[in-house]
């Protein structure tokens, strides 16, 4: 059995999802935001919660892209990146290039 929400549940998703993007690009506290916005601190803060956890259950994945001197060879990647919310795995095949490791490294040490 296929679960579909309703049109009202939709409306109701989107209406809190654009006030917590709205926040977040605030600068404001939460107790503030909600203020301002005639918001119930309460409801603010169950749809923030669902909303992280809606985002944080998806891990994203980026492709990995090293320039070095010589030409590029295109072949499959002998090493992933996952990060997902706080957290981050490295998978690393068989044929990895330690200078690639290296370059990974350095780079996460940055952010």
């Amino acid at each position: 059995m296929m679960f579909t929400e309703s049109t009202e549940e939709l409306a109701k998703k989107h209406y809190w999802r654009q006030h917590v993007a709205s926040w977040h690009e605030s600068n404001l506290s939460q107790v503030e935001y909600c203020r301002l916005n005639d918001l119930p601190i309460k409801n603010f803060g169950y749809w923030k919660r669902k909303e992280s956890k809606a985002v944080s259950a998806h891990p994203r994945f980026f492709p990995l892209v090293a320039a070095g001197p010589g030409p590029m060879v295109k072949r499959a990647s002998a090493l992933q990146l996952n990060i997902q919310e706080k957290r981050f795995s490295i998978e690393i095949g068989e044929d990895f290039s330690p200078i690639l490791l290296k370059r990974l490294i350095a780079t996460l040490e940055q952010l």
